[in-house]
């Protein structure tokens, strides 16, 4: 019985399997490379499943606090103004995956709108910013891929 029955924790105990039981009673070099192959994915997707709500959401408050900076600095803003428009219209305070995605992407496209009027008007502290947020997301994406390698590629 686990007695952290997470998401991350059967993922890993599934991984842990794989490469104690099943590797280890596999001797064709070929099925050896798809054991380590499902052995990263195994691992990037624990790391996902223990951090992605709180990450995406964590993103999503960024993005929208930056839209809305951007928005009040540049008041002829008119697409940040509808994408910040079309977030709250759409936006679901609920934790279910689908809708955390969905709240996030329209978050994204808040960014989106805001990172271009900030470049268009030359806000090179306010790109900054932006820039900021997306090195966020990179390291959150780079945490997902953890030691991510071409298994069997030399």
């Amino acid at each position: 019985m686990l007695s952290r029955p997470t998401t991350e924790q059967i993922i890993l105990d599934c991984r842990h399997e794989l490469l104690t039981t099943i590797d280890a009673a596999v001797d064709d070099p070929t099925v050896k490379v798809a054991i380590q192959m499902m052995e990263n994915v195994l691992r990037n997707c624990a790391a996902r499943a223990a951090h992605e709500i709180a990450w995406m959401r964590d993103e999503t408050a960024a993005m929208v606090a930056f839209a809305t900076d951007v928005a009040a600095a540049h008041p002829a803003s008119t697409a940040v103004d509808a994408a910040l428009a079309a977030y709250e219209a759409g936006r679901s305070e609920s934790l279910h995956l689908d809708d955390v995605c969905a709240t996030y992407d329209l978050a994204g496209r808040a960014m989106g709108a805001a990172l271009e009027v900030v470049m268009a008007a030359g806000d090179d502290a306010r790109h900054l910013t932006g820039r900021a947020i997306l090195e966020e997301r990179l390291a959150h994406e780079n945490e997902i891929m953890g030691e991510w390698a071409f298994v069997g590629r030399a």
